[in-house]
């Protein structure tokens, strides 16, 4: 006897939904509740994710949600809630927050600012309890009008910062640019309008936060016009450490999304210097570089990309004696010594009656300062190994005075200043490694959340372990320490031109399809 579609067992109903585009998983349970009402469908993909494309659905999930189905049981469907997303620019925010209170186990969380919805306090009160299992955030496509009238969203941000800890790995914030239909948009005068009113030091705070710091790997802000690398990058002058002594710690981001920003030409290896694990740079409709095309522009630039590891060890290097330099002058207590000044000479001619001799006692030798105490070690002269470049792909727009047909010579003039740049880092690792045969201390940079503090502690480094904080000892002895891999040499990153709106021009394994499915949008 045969079985019917009707009879299946519940598992292999699942199996079947588990086949569907995540896109298409509602309409399809719910043609199969109704076309098969008597059969065990399961109803937990028909939550798991809820996309609100208009205001009343937010009502109407809000009342379902709250159902109970007995005096003291509550709805299991609030649990099978994993991922969630605000589609719409008239949605109450109240309703939204009261959603969002119900669902315990939601990961992704996407919401767009309409003109009169969200207000800076809706989403602080949203964010000020923490969501221990969220990985995906994203506050998408905010609506200018909110912030013509002097609405800044910085109190956003300082309320993720304030979380003990979390899961997102993935974090976006987008604000559209002006509408070019709009009546004021051609006017020079009129500036973009501003989501948050000062984002130093508030973003870096954010990203260096226990909530950002460990678990983020892929990070968009677009907010057009707006700088926004000095607010992500720490200058090495402003090496901070903690109240527990050590270094905060810089996200191991890998893709990074500051597309319509106004990031330069010369802040590009900045921001790679900073972020040792970034693989995918997107930074269309930057100024990065913008007219036409000058001759070695690209070629600096590749070299530039190829080399960032050597800047960043040379920032880190001068921290690193200023640090050490501090820790010597100091008294055993703390206190900075006290040097003695130094005699003032006279001008002029020495006199002839001047005595050369003196038959006075010779006076006593100085007493030691803090800064010779035997007690305190000496630190042995220390360098750092430049880490080798970790980029993959380069997205970005040139001015549209540069034709298509460009595009092949920009690709083989960056693929020759790359090759110069990664020569030159072969060059310096390997005088380190001679350095290091003559007794210099090496270390390098540790890898992305390792903690080499124990290492240190063991390598006699125990009392400048905060300035060690982030560094671990290389083996002089050790040869591939030192050396380049050859895929190194020939593994240039891939330059992307077609921007980020559609797949075409695409060049194949580009930083646009690799964030296209991190964000989950086409934006």
């Amino acid at each position: 006897m045969m079985t019917s579609f009707g009879d299946l067992p519940g598992e292999l109903y699942a199996a079947i939904v588990e086949q569907v585009p995540d896109e298409d998983v509602q309409n399809t349970v719910l043609s199969l509740t109704r076309t098969l009402p008597s059969a065990p469908i399961p109803l937990q993909h028909l939550f798991r994710r809820i996309r609100i494309g208009i205001a009343r659905q937010a009502i109407l999930l809000y009342s379902r949600l709250r159902r109970r189905k007995g005096e003291n049981s509550e709805d299991p469907a609030r649990t099978w809630v994993q991922a969630l997303s605000i589609n719409a620019w008239t949605v109450d925010a109240n309703v939204v927050l009261n959603i969002v209170n119900l669902l315990p186990n939601l990961e992704s969380l996407e919401i767009w600012i309409g003109p009169e919805n969200f207000a800076p306090e809706h989403l602080e009160e949203l964010f000020e309890k923490p969501m221990q299992n969220l990985r995906y955030l994203s506050v998408q496509k905010a609506n200018y009008y909110q912030f013509l009238k002097g609405a800044y969203f910085d109190s956003v941000l300082v309320a993720l910062s304030r979380w003990p800890s979390s899961q997102i790995s993935a974090f976006s914030i987008t604000q559209d640019p002006i509408d070019s239909s709009m009546a004021f948009s051609n006017r020079q005068s009129f500036a973009q309008p501003l989501v948050f009113f000062k984002t130093d030091p508030i973003l870096s705070i954010l990203l260096r936060s226990r909530a950002m710091a460990e678990p983020l790997t892929s990070f968009r802000l677009r907010i057009p016009g707006r700088p926004a690398v000095r607010s992500l990058c720490l200058p090495a002058a402003a090496f901070q450490y903690n109240s527990d002594g050590q270094s905060h710690q810089v996200p191991a981001i890998e893709i990074l999304d500051l597309s319509t920003c106004n990031v330069l030409e010369g802040e590009v290896d900045m921001i790679l210097a900073q972020f040792q694990t970034l693989k995918h740079l997107l930074l269309d409709d930057c100024p990065i570089i913008s007219g036409e095309l000058r001759e070695g522009e690209w070629n600096a630039m590749g070299k530039r990309c190829a080399l960032a590891g050597v800047r960043r060890a040379r920032e880190r290097e001068k921290v690193l004696k200023a640090s050490l330099e501090s820790f010597v002058l100091a008294g055993p207590d703390g206190a900075a010594v006290q040097l003695p000044e130094a005699r003032r000479v006279r001008r002029g001619r020495r006199g002839l009656a001047t005595a050369t001799i003196s038959l006075r006692a010779p006076s006593p030798p100085p007493t030691p300062r803090h800064a010779t105490d035997s007690r305190i070690p000496r630190p042995a002269k220390t360098r750092i190994l430049p880490c080798l470049p970790s980029l993959k792909t380069l997205c970005t727009t040139v001015s549209t005075v540069v034709r298509p047909a460009a595009y092949a010579s920009i690709r083989s003039e960056f693929e020759a200043g790359w090759a110069e740049g990664i020569a030159v880092l072969n060059v310096t690792r390997a005088r380190l490694r001679e350095s290091a045969k003559n007794g210099v201390n090496i270390v390098r940079f540790a890898e992305a959340r390792e903690d080499p503090s124990s290492e240190s502690e063991s390598e006699g480094w125990k009392d400048h372990s905060a300035a060690f904080h982030g560094l671990e000892k290389v083996d002089r002895n050790d040869a591939e320490a030192f050396s380049i891999p050859v895929e190194f040499t020939s593994a240039v990153p891939i330059l992307c031109f077609a921007g980020s709106k559609g797949l075409e021009d695409h060049p194949p394994g580009c930083g646009h399809s690799i964030a296209q499915m991190t964000w989950k949008d086409r934006s």
